[in-house]
């Protein structure tokens, strides 16, 4: 029988007083894989997180993009610890506030991360048996969910390449 560990990455105390980074933050460990959810955490919080925890320890295939992909969520040196493969944001369609922001897709594309989008592909649905992964979209999304799904068939061993270094 597989067993499934999640662990809370939020800071232990957190003084901030915005809604948003009052979010629960959780990083998902199945066999091999690791999906790491942020919930709408801010910057503020990422840098907490950044501070509490080891690149190691934040690395994850997929990423559930922070705050409905503000420009304010998954920075720069959040985004370099965590290493995703998969980006998902969970957008709604025409919204006023203009999520995703067009830095944070920028950002992600040059991070060489694939973006899959609520607003544009529908709901996201990832599966795994802790060796792969298998990601489809209810909105047909040619192309990006099949080589989203193909490009992470095999997870990588991470805890044998520690053990050859």
């Amino acid at each position: 029988m597989a067993t499934f560990c999640g662990r809370r990455l939020l800071p232990k105390r957190s003084r901030l007083q915005q809604k948003n980074n009052d979010s629960l933050v959780l990083r998902l460990h199945y066999g091999r894989l690791n999906i790491l959810l942020p919930g709408d955490a801010e910057k503020q919080v990422e840098r907490e997180i950044l501070s509490e925890n080891s690149a190691e320890e934040l690395h994850s295939e997929v990423l559930k993009i922070g705050h409905h992909g503000s420009k304010n969520s998954t920075m720069p040196e959040f985004l370099a610890a965590v290493q995703p493969r998969v980006g998902i944001i969970s957008a709604g369609e025409d919204k006023p506030c203009g999520h995703p922001s067009p830095e944070i897709l920028e950002r992600l594309e040059n991070a060489g991360v694939r973006i899959l989008r609520t607003d544009r592909d529908g709901a996201v649905h990832v599966l795994t048996d802790g060796t792969r992964l298998e990601i489809t979209c209810f909105v047909a999304c040619p192309g990006v969910a099949n080589a989203a799904a193909s490009a992470l068939a095999k997870a990588p061993d991470h805890q044998q390449d520690q053990e050859e270094k």
